[in-house]
């Protein structure tokens, strides 16, 4: 196995290549900046793997990239140096992207130089970015270059820069170098989750504010994409070469096969539940505009543009390192609804972490999920929650396996587009998301949730191990919110004061005091989004109509059913009908397991969960 020098550790691209080197075997020294970013670096790897992991602190901005005595020796028997540090901010002044890119690859050869001349098997492998037009046949033409440089963006020309400084010294010197080109990164192709809101969140952002009506470019044009799990898997594979060549590698896929800029902004904009674009712009057009006065209001950057292209990559390179280590496509078109939602979710809420949940899929759900024993149990939140505000109540289910659930159209799961109606689709989701696995499930729905859990036992009562409604909806919603129309128009003016006071005059919670600061926040930042705003408001249409409430409790007698009841809820009764469901009173209002989750665990655990 390699012993490999990092840089780049702790970014979005760079943390993923760590963790397939380390479950490859592989030792890896990566350059740190703080002992912070150590302890980052080695909670990204499984336990297991954690002992293949060690860093050096420095800075690929300062002469010996910072290194003390004692860190240089211990990266004297390096043999593998992967370099993917860098920011990714294409707003970088002209000295900035010079630091962060140019003196880099200086000081990184200055290393490769002396690791090699003391006998180290040095493979360098340097990721750059597909826009990189240098190839050996124009290497040691700076005018040709240069030429090809002069209206590219400080941070593009700056990379590029360094990608000529690199190649000129491992020519010179005689190291093996594998240049590796990915193209836009996204998240990877199970999730979806993509942390880097650049590159394609750029269009995205673009899109909430319907500034997508016309396609950049049209059919002609396209952006080039790949999956990250993918760019770490191939990176590693070079990593894991014998005798390595000096190559180029472009990682993306072939455009016939990925989607031109119009069926791009057409798929954006379809799952972010805004018009269809019409028609399209010429890249060079928009280019003016987003460098005008009207381009800085617009908030677009022109330099996002330069993503944009028109050409064809040469591939053979890359799909030999595919076929020899049986690497996947780099994108995976089924997946691309679930990054949409993602970056979407991640423009409307600030950054946030839940100990012990990791973020996963279920089927065609977004989840929270947390390890533990027994059958899974899925929570389902209701219209105005997410699987963020379920968190407090999942804590308090200890030693249990959860699964919180994000709707789909709310949170980080893409809207399914169901041709009857938003309610079915909620079912039918839910549905998909259990026979993507083996095991039975208890279900544990609150408010819309519960409705919904309800719906789905009596669909595919043989999946299902037990039901718990936590204040279900079990009759029709005030007729005010028929039209999904009107409901449209009125959501975005929701403001914090209106939260506040319908919450509590609806009798979601007794007092102000009683709701949670995060869900105030989580509430208003879901509905910056028009996915969010358009699902919502269909879905409390829906919900005016008796149609959606024809369960049939007098069938649940063999089922382990049960319902708790906030008795403080001014809004919502039980139906007489579901009088033979075990049902426990609490003295709260309708949204309990937000406001008091270790009361309603307690309750759970005496229902028999």
């Amino acid at each position: 196995m390699a012993h490999v020098f990092m840089t780049g550790g702790t970014g979005f691209v760079g943390s993923q290549i760590i963790k397939r080197l380390a479950a490859d075997g592989h030792r890896i020294t990566a350059l740190a900046r703080s002992h912070s970013r150590i302890a980052e670096l080695i909670e990204q790897t499984n336990h297991e793997e954690s002992g293949l992991l060690s860093a050096v602190i420095g800075d690929l901005t300062k002469q010996g990239l910072g290194l003390s005595s004692s860190d240089r020796l211990a990266i004297q028997n390096v043999d593998v140096i992967i370099h993917a540090g860098g920011p990714m901010d294409i707003l970088l002044t002209e000295q900035q992207a010079k630091r962060v890119f140019l003196d880099a690859a200086n000081h990184l050869t200055s290393l490769a130089a002396e690791l090699y001349e003391n006998g180290n098997p040095l493979h360098f492998i340097h990721v750059v970015g597909f826009k990189s037009p240098v190839t050996d046949s124009n290497l040691n033409d700076a005018t040709a270059i240069m030429q090809l440089l002069e209206h590219e963006a400080p941070y593009e020309r700056m990379k590029i820069n360094a990608d000529v400084h690199i190649r000129q010294h491992a020519k010179q010197t005689g190291y093996p170098l594998s240049v590796v080109n990915p193209s836009v990164v996204i998240g990877d192709s199970t999730t979806g989750n993509t942390e880097q809101t650049g590159g394609l969140g750029i269009l995205i952002a673009a899109a909430r504010k319907k500034l997508m009506g016309t396609v950049p470019g049209g059919k002609k044009h396209w952006l080039p994409l790949v999956h990250l799990d993918h760019t770490a898997a191939f990176i590693a594979a070079l990593a894991n070469e014998q005798q390595p060549l000096s190559n180029t590698y472009y990682l993306l896929e072939e455009q016939a096969a990925s989607l031109n800029m119009s069926q791009l902004i057409t798929l954006i904009n379809k799952e972010l539940r805004v018009p269809s674009p019409i028609g399209f712009i010429p890249v060079s057009l928009l280019s003016k505009i987003l460098s005008s006065r009207m381009g800085s209001k617009l908030g677009i950057p022109q330099e996002s543009l330069s993503f944009i292209v028109n050409q064809a990559f040469p591939l053979q390179s890359t799909q030999h390192i595919q076929q020899k280590y049986s690497l996947p496509a780099t994108v995976d078109l089924s997946v691309l609804p679930h990054v949409i939602a993602d970056l979407d979710y991640r423009l409307s809420h600030r950054p946030t972490s839940h100990p012990n949940f990791v973020r996963s899929k279920r089927g065609p759900l977004a989840t929270l999920e947390k390890t533990g024993s027994g059958n899974p149990i899925i929570l389902l939140p209701g219209t105005f929650s997410g699987a963020d505000c379920l968190i407090p109540l999942a804590s308090e289910l200890r030693h249990r396996q959860i699964w919180i659930a994000d709707l789909p159209g709310f949170g980080r799961s893409p809207y399914h587009h169901h041709p009857v109606n938003v309610v079915n689709g909620h079912v039918e989701a839910i549905m998909s998301a259990i026979t993507s696995q083996p095991e039975t499930v208890t279900l544990i729905g609150h408010s819309y949730g519960a409705l919904l859990a309800a719906k789905v036992m009596e669909r595919m009562p043989e999946r299902i191990q037990a039901v718990h409604l936590l204040q279900p909806a079990l009759h029709h919603a005030n007729s005010r919110y028929r039209s999904r129309i009107v409901n449209r128009m009125l959501l975005p003016h929701i403001s914090l004061a209106t939260l506040r006071k319908e919450l509590v005059l609806q009798g979601c919670f007794e007092r102000i005091g009683q709701i949670p600061k995060d869900y105030l926040e989580y509430v208003l930042n879901e509905l910056s989004s028009p996915r969010v705003r358009a699902t919502l408001a269909d879905t409390l249409a829906q919900l005016t109509k008796d149609e959606h409430f024809r369960q049939q409790p007098e069938q649940w007698g063999e089922k382990r059913v049960s319902i708790i009841w906030g008795s403080q809820d001014r809004v919502y009764t039980i139906p007489k009908t579901y009088s033979a469901v075990p049902t426990q009173l609490l003295a709260r209002g309708h949204h309990f397991p937000l406001s008091h989750p270790s009361e309603t665990a307690r309750l759970l655990f005496q229902a028999g969960l």
